[in-house]
Order: structure tokens, then sequence, then C-alpha cells
């Protein structure tokens, strides 16, 4: 009988090492990913009450300076930088490598969360993205309360600053037919003013402009908007709390298509 190099005998050892610890490495490997792609898109926790998931209402930072304040506490995430009053509804969706991108209404990505746990910003001026990192925990988005006569006076204000923008008259109105949805009407009036008023900054943006005389909001599905005539119409879908209203980058890109639903 043939006897055993101590070489051979080694490598031999080694290989049956190696081949007993991949399918545990591959089941720790499985379980980290799942882990972290579950903590960052809000997954269910363990009945145990124990949690590994960083707050489900987050600020986040970038090495640039930049900050926001994401909540993930419903079906579509809500996002709002510091410095922006607007509140942006995203639609998660998957992406390459089982990433999880984040849109806005436009489908233009926003966030996206990696396989392994990081988060990359998307933004105009770095469109490959920037990392991010949890600044601490924040509060999540609620919607105020306003009665009839609030909102009123809310349409009268926001009349008068895209008006004032615009140099002639622009009249706002809303039909609510739901009680209690005053004031996410007042939230899409401030958002399509606030597109309005982005728009007014430039010859073309006064130009497309121009046939806009009113601003009417509806109730509806799905949420869009669209001109109709002298009228920027915009449905809202109030089932949806903010992703229920066209983002102030829709409304912009509703007027600059001459008026037409994108």
């Amino acid at each position: 009988m043939r006897s055993l190099r101590p070489q051979s005998l080694c490598r031999g050892l080694c290989l049956l090492i190696l081949a007993l610890c991949l399918p545990f490495a591959s089941m720790a490997q499985a379980q980290a990913e799942r882990t972290l792609r579950d903590s960052l898109i809000g997954r269910a926790t363990p009945n145990d009450g124990r949690t590994n998931a960083p707050p489900t209402v987050a600020r986040f930072t970038t090495d640039r300076g930049a900050s926001f304040v994401l909540d993930r506490s419903r079906r579509n995430p809500l996002i709002q930088f510091d410095g922006d009053s607007e509140v942006w509804a995203l639609t998660p969706t998957p992406g390459p490598m089982g990433d999880i991108i984040f849109k806005n209404d436009l489908g233009e990505p926003v966030l996206k969360a990696t396989r392994w746990g990081g988060m990359i910003l998307f933004s105009k001026d770095r469109p490959t993205g920037d990392p991010v990192a949890v600044a601490g925990r924040a509060e999540a988005f609620e919607p105020g309360h306003m009665s009839p006569s609030q909102l009123f006076q809310h349409l009268v204000r926001t009349s008068k600053r895209a008006s004032a923008a615009l140099s002639r008259l622009v009249r706002f109105e809303a039909d609510v037919q739901t009680p209690g949805a005053d004031y996410l009407f007042a939230d899409a009036a401030t958002v399509t003013a606030d597109a309005m008023v982005e728009m007014s900054g430039t010859a073309r943006g006064r130009k497309l402009l121009a046939p806009v005389q009113e601003v009417k909001l509806i109730e509806g599905r799905p949420p869009s908007a669209w001109v109709e005539g002298d009228t920027l119409m915009l449905k809202l879908d109030l089932s949806k709390g903010w992703g229920g209203r066209p983002s102030s980058k829709r409304v912009i890109k509703v007027l600059a298509s001459g008026g037409n639903a994108p």
C-alpha cells in the first residue's frame, strides 16, 4: 500500500475543511444580506421584539453637507431635504445586483439602497451619487389640520405669490369633496406655486406659463396634472397622502411639454 506524503495529507485536510465551511459561510452571507436589505426597505422585525433595523424615520447626511429626512413608515417612503418645504413621495423598485432604487413620480432615481447596506443619494450635480449615513432619528411626516376657511386664505396667499412672480393675476381654486382633506389641498397648491415661481425666473419659463390664468385642484385618480384651456388642472388621490399629488417637477414638466401629462 502506498503511504500518503505529508504534503498530500495536509492538502487533503485543507480541502476537506474548506468544503465543510463553505455551506456555513454562504448561509451567513445570505443572512447578512437579507438583514441589511430588510433594514433598508423597512421589512418586518423578529417576533421576539429584537431588531437590527435603523430608525424607520431617520435623518441622513452626505460628506458634502446635504441632509434629508427619510420616512419609511409607509408603503411609499417620503423624503424631505433640508431647506426645501416639499415632501417627495418615492417608489421603491428593484435594481441590479439586488439593489433597491427609490424613484420620484417622474421615474428619476433619488436614492439607492445597495445589497451591502449602503445608501446612495443622486442629485443633479452628482448624477453618480453620494454615499449617505444615518445621522439620527427624526419625526414622521404627518398631514396637519386645516379648516376650509384656512384653506381659502392659503389659496389667496398662494395666488398672490404666483401672481407677483408673473406680474399678472393667477387664481387658485380647490374643489374639496372629502372632509379633512384641506391640508393636502393646501400642500398641493404650495407645490404648484413653487413650480410656477421657479419657471418665472427665465424668459422661456414665463412664455410657457403665459396661457395659464388659473390653477384648479380636484380629487380623483390617478394623480396627474394637465392644462385645459387657460387652467392648470391638478388631480389629487387623497388615499396616497403626499404621494397622491403631482410633485413640483411633474408640474414643471407638464407646463414645459405644452400642458400634456407626461
